[in-house]
């Protein structure tokens, strides 16, 4: 695996439509492309979040605009890879989705505070 050795974090939050391409169809698309490779839904999640902006970006404390992108996501995974996944998968990825979209939309209650001296 190849992880980001800098990693910045977008400032103000994104709206939907970016989100949606930005976040959305990454995580469709990677997490898709780790289904067909054979890995089981938790590490294809664990992966598409890694390689997606869900960590980086901060959205707005809207649950309706979580729905919203938890929607086009969902939608985006089925046409892309609805045969490897089943309802239930589905389901679970939907709770792992929203949980990370709660930390994006709180991120200075997750992220380390540093002062200058």
């Amino acid at each position: 695996m190849i992880f980001p050795t800098q990693v910045y974090s977008l400032q103000g939050n994104i709206d939907l439509t970016s989100a949606q391409s930005s976040v959305g169809q990454r995580f469709a698309k990677v997490f898709c492309e780790a289904k067909k490779g054979g890995v089981n839904s938790e590490t294809a999640s664990e992966y598409a979040l890694n390689n997606t902006y869900l960590k980086f970006v901060a959205f707005p404390d809207d649950e309706q605009y979580l729905d919203d992108l938890w929607s086009f996501t969902s939608n985006s995974i089925l046409e892309k890879c609805g045969d490897f996944v089943d309802l239930d998968e589905i389901k679970e990825l939907e709770i792992f989705f929203k949980e990370e979209g709660i930390i994006a939309s709180n991120r200075d209650m997750y992220l380390p505070l540093f002062e200058n001296n």
